[in-house]
């Protein structure tokens, strides 16, 4: 009889379907900054070994969004105001120069799909929703720059303002939807009319703008919490 031979299961594909899951309900607030994960409670409700739980929270931790903290346990990275101000200003550099590059690129079918996001953004009361076409419209122009590191980054310096939008945006957010429109609008019309100059001074402005009201947010909220 033919001895069987070894098989090792790959535990990748747990590990990777177990960061998505976590940076999921991180991102979409369901776990709060600050808030403890507990390992024994993951291992029972996902019944799987603690393995490729450790290593999803390994790279959950190398990206910012998880704290290991010896002795004490793993908990949901906490906004930084320092920290979150300074991603703005590196995304705006970024997003300056894809607005650029996007210039050269963009089609009539690109502009036509931005004005869509714009739209459904307007039409939308929900701030989980309004934030998922915002990303989505800045992704795009990310996208259409067509550079690879550039996008890469880009990606890795969303997550925590994402993060902050989600938990400190105030509750008077709809009353800024107007404004931010108005300033969407301005980009896309800049892209379409070619004018690289626009484009960049168009996304300056709304990123600055933007940036100066989610700080305040985070301000108000966690001076009202300490």
């Amino acid at each position: 009889m033919a001895t069987p031979q070894a098989f090792i299961i790959n535990q990748t594909k747990i590990s990777e379907q177990v960061y998505d899951y976590l940076h999921g309900e991180i991102i979409s607030g369901r776990l709060a900054p600050g808030q403890r994960l507990d390992l024994d409670e993951l291992v029972e409700r996902l019944k799987i070994s603690k393995m490729p739980i450790k290593e999803a929270i390994g790279r959950l931790a190398t990206e910012g969004l998880l704290d290991i903290q010896a002795r004490r346990g793993t908990y949901v990275g906490r906004v930084d105001a320092r920290d979150l101000a300074e991603t703005f200003e590196v995304r705006c550099a970024l997003e300056m120069l894809a607005g650029e590059l996007a210039v050269l690129r963009a089609t009539k079918a690109d502009i036509n799909q931005l004005r869509q996001l714009i739209t459904q953004m307007e039409a939308s009361q929900d701030v989980g929703q309004h934030l998922d076409l915002n990303f989505q419209f800045h992704s795009l122009i990310v996208q259409l720059s067509d550079n690879r590191k550039l996008i890469e980054m880009y990606h890795r310096l969303r997550v925590p303002i994402q993060v902050a939008a989600i938990h400190y945006r105030s509750e008077d957010w709809m009353m800024r939807v107007a404004q931010e429109q108005k300033e969407h609008r301005a980009i896309v019309r800049a892209l379409e009319q070619k004018d690289a100059e626009a484009v960049s001074r168009a996304i300056s402005q709304h990123i600055k703008r933007g940036s100066e009201s989610l700080l305040e947010d985070v301000a108000l909220s966690q001076n009202a919490e300490g």
